[in-house]
């Protein structure tokens, strides 16, 4: 059962940030279930719900992550520093927090169940990530901080994660990192022109 303060949705919404830093405390369990459970309950094409989570936590777990995300980390580098040439220290940020996940304590995986649903990758792709928007906003409405990383599915390294992980469960799209914040970003500003009104 979900308890604590709901905020609104559209200060859910508003409020969500993609936090790089995390404070050294625990998520309760009934708190990490809450933030699952919410992610089973996003929408999905058919309603094949064809997502598999894994919440990592323990220290031995974390350990295998971060090594894996410590060679993820090398192999990203060179697309930042072209994406960002004349801010190193974004660079450096982002490499950083890939490497070290920003201390969270927990690290959700989220992979796409099996290969064979009659429905395209891309299709199946958006089922799970409506329910890693779903966690997000669970996240931000009980107070933790999250962010969205694809940087495994970027360098090629996704499978080396499922093996580890959650052999069997399907293709790895992302890992979300959850905890209680050490700082809150700004907001970025947001790029004009992206919808109409016909």
């Amino acid at each position: 059962m979900w308890r604590g303060i709901l905020i609104e949705t559209k200060e859910a919404i508003l409020t969500r940030r993609s936090v790089r830093s995390y404070e050294d405390r625990t998520l309760p369990a009934e708190l990490l279930e809450e933030i699952l459970e919410a992610g089973t309950y996003a929408p999905s094409a058919v309603n094949y719900q064809p997502w598999y989570f894994v919440a990592v936590q323990s220290q031995e777990a974390m350990e295998k992550l971060t090594g894996i995300m410590g060679r993820v980390s090398r192999k990203i580098e060179p697309s930042l520093q072209e994406r960002f040439p004349t801010h190193p220290e974004v660079v450096a940020e982002t490499t950083g927090f890939i490497r070290r996940l920003g201390n969270a304590p927990v690290c959700i995986l989220a992979f796409a169940l099996k290969p064979d649903y009659p429905k395209t990758a891309e299709t199946i792709a958006q089922s799970v990530a409506a329910g890693i928007e779903n966690m997000l906003l669970a996240a931000t409405d009980r107070g933790l901080g999250s962010c969205w990383l694809t940087a495994p599915v970027e360098t090629g390294m996704a499978a080396e994660l499922r093996d580890t992980f959650a052999p069997g469960k399907g293709e790895l799209l992302a890992v979300v990192t959850l905890g209680y914040a050490a700082q809150t970003p700004k907001a970025p500003p947001r790029k004009a022109g992206r919808y109409t009104i016909i």
